[in-house]
């Protein structure tokens, strides 16, 4: 009996105390002011960041339980780069138990850019991770991991990790993963493996048929192999499907050509890029330079006038051009081409709305302002 009366006693001595805590808890809670958290958001969201530190910190001094102010003063010492400052915060953070998923998350993240500033991308690593495992859908962890890997020249997970990021973004489309494909293959084209790193720029291709890195080194490991036909084969092919990325190869192909001593297939790869882009200032000097090889001056001179009409703001038609009539003895067309250079000139240093007159002109109060007046 005296035992039953004892735990009936204990029993209602542990209902007071826990009445008693609640009561105290429910009080605080209750007595704490928001204001001074409301007045931080709107300051941050004026960007005036002084005073909203100031408010946040207040409001941790009140209430250290508030997750949210502690990760905005973080976000703001790390703006004003005292990035070790806001890592400090942070990871004081991953102390505290009983935080939410939400709560986690935030954390982590914060952690992993403070990281990345820091340039400690392993820690980076092991943040962003740690996020991932519980939030596997995360997409900011997703893209920051794809830095972190290309940072690194990882391009084996880069790639894996780009794969992850389209799923996320339901892309149907793969062209995304080209560039990274590209790269893997890059390391073997750099270990001389030229067959396994075609194989992988002909899968960039694949995905992405616009990927000109890859048509590029496609035909640099066959020309380091001494298969200039495939090289020129591949170039040309570049030529068709990105016509307006052909500049990328021109160079490459007029030397393939040369060597194969096919440098007159050069005047089909040019009126090619001109079909497709008529003011294509590399074809068109490539295709006076193969005249002029021919001894064709007049057509040479033709495509270097249209070259000059297309693109005024280019020396280089002009001086091709004055280096024709001067080889050729036309002292009268050269003296017309140099009026003609200087006459840009004038336009250029004195523009017809503002006139030699206009030189030193009167400040404006816009001009006065950005001076400091």
């Amino acid at each position: 009996m005296d035992t039953i009366i004892i735990i009936f006693l204990l029993a209602v001595i542990a209902l007071i105390l826990t009445y008693i805590y609640y009561d105290r808890y429910r009080k605080e809670k209750k007595n704490k002011d928001p204001r001074a958290y409301i007045d931080g958001l709107r300051a941050m969201l004026d960007g005036r960041e002084e005073i909203a530190f100031n408010k946040f910190r207040d409001v941790v001094t009140e209430d250290s339980t508030n997750i949210d102010a502690y990760l905005r003063i973080g976000i703001i010492l790390r703006k004003y780069g005292k990035v070790d400052k806001a890592l400090q915060v942070h990871k004081d953070l991953t102390l505290r138990h009983g935080l939410d998923l939400e709560d986690k998350r935030r954390i982590l993240q914060a952690l992993a850019e403070d990281f990345l500033l820091l340039n400690d991308n392993p820690a980076a690593l092991h943040a962003v991770q740690e996020l991932l495992a519980i939030d596997a859908g995360n997409r900011w962890a997703h893209a920051r991991l794809l830095k972190i890997h290309a940072d690194a020249a990882d391009w084996d997970k880069a790639y894996e990790v780009k794969e992850r990021l389209i799923k996320l973004d339901g892309d149907r489309s793969r062209k995304g993963l080209a560039i990274y494909r590209v790269h893997q293959g890059e390391v073997l084209f750099d270990r001389k493996e030229y067959h396994k790193a075609r194989l992988l720029f002909k899968e960039a291709i694949n995905m992405d048929p616009g990927c000109v890195s890859a048509y590029i080194k496609i035909g640099d490991s066959y020309t380091l192999e001494d298969r200039l036909e495939d090289a020129v084969a591949v170039w040309k092919k570049l030529v068709k499907n990105v016509p307006e990325s052909a500049n990328a190869v021109l160079a490459r192909l007029k030397k393939a050509l040369f060597d194969l001593g096919r440098f007159g297939d050069i005047s089909t790869v040019c009126e090619e890029i001109l079909e497709a882009s008529p003011k294509n200032l590399e074809a068109r000097l490539a295709l006076a330079d193969y005249h002029l090889k021919k001894g064709e001056q007049s057509l040479a001179a033709e495509h270097l006038q249209s070259a000059i009409d297309d693109h005024p703001d280019s020396y280089m038609p002009v001086l091709e051009l004055a280096k024709l009539y001067h080889a050729g003895g036309e002292h009268k067309k050269l003296s017309n081409l140099i009026d003609l250079l200087k006459s840009r000139r004038e336009a250029i240093e004195y523009p017809a709305d503002t006139g030699r007159q206009n030189e030193n002109p009167t400040p404006t109060v816009e001009d006065d302002v950005l001076m400091g007046g």
